[in-house]
């Protein structure tokens, strides 16, 4: 529990399916570091880019912006050699990956926080809202969404390791749990191996909650998502 005895953190993963595990199920890498480009096209990803509302066409581009890398190109490109090569191998899929998006809806991450969390979770690992509660917290049952107020953290973490990257979130957010689940820090504890100021790693409130059919989350921040101590 660390420096914090009178606390436990929290651990909030929208896109992992009840019944699955933190290594069930997790974005994983093409190379020896997570990073926009090295991202496996798998099922963890298209659940994660759908949630944050980010289309696959988004995403694309985003990585020819940042990276100068189409990613349903199998041909080879890049300076990158070895174990750092494009993976072209994975042209297919990125072409087949289908990704559900609402254009009508906000991101929860912008486009430039998005390129922070990946190129800096060197793991991978799941989407994750992580903060603490108090020891003796009990969590509701059966909650179809679940709104969480304070100063809390949004990214990737890789609870098998205890790393990942978030930016923090200040205010109201509420989340679809229809398709995920909420507990103790599943592995190694988050806050272990970052050490934040509690004050930015804080659900003040935590509660049962509803959306509207077809709404992934709700944000109200207070002010806007900056990167984290």
């Amino acid at each position: 529990m660390g420096r914090y005895q009178h606390l436990r953190e929290i651990a909030i993963l929208p896109c992992l399916p009840a019944g699955l595990s933190v290594e069930d199920q997790y974005l994983t890498k093409t190379a020896p570091s997570f990073d926009l480009q090295f991202a496996e096209p798998n099922a963890a990803l298209a659940a994660t880019l759908s949630f944050i509302n980010i289309s696959k066409k988004r995403f694309i581009d985003l990585v020819i912006e940042r990276r100068g890398i189409n990613l349903r190109s199998s041909k080879p490109q890049g300076s990158g050699t070895g174990p750092w090569r494009y993976r072209g191998e994975y042209a297919a899929a990125w072409r087949s990956l289908i990704v559900p998006h609402d254009p009508k809806r906000p991101q929860l991450l912008t486009d430039d926080q998005l390129v922070e969390v990946m190129e800096n979770a060197s793991y991978g690992g799941v989407l994750a809202i992580a903060g603490y509660v108090d020891t003796d917290f009990c969590l509701p049952r059966e909650m179809p969404a679940v709104t969480v107020t304070g100063r809390f953290q949004v990214g990737i973490i890789a609870y098998i390791w205890g790393s990942g990257h978030t930016v923090t979130f200040d205010g109201s957010l509420t989340v679809d749990m229809t398709s995920g689940q909420i507990g103790d820090a599943p592995g190694c504890a988050y806050d272990e191996g970052c050490d934040f100021v509690v004050d930015y790693f804080r659900f003040r409130t935590l509660s049962r909650a509803t959306l509207v059919r077809g709404e992934r989350f709700r944000a109200e921040p207070r002010s806007a998502m900056a990167l984290a101590a």
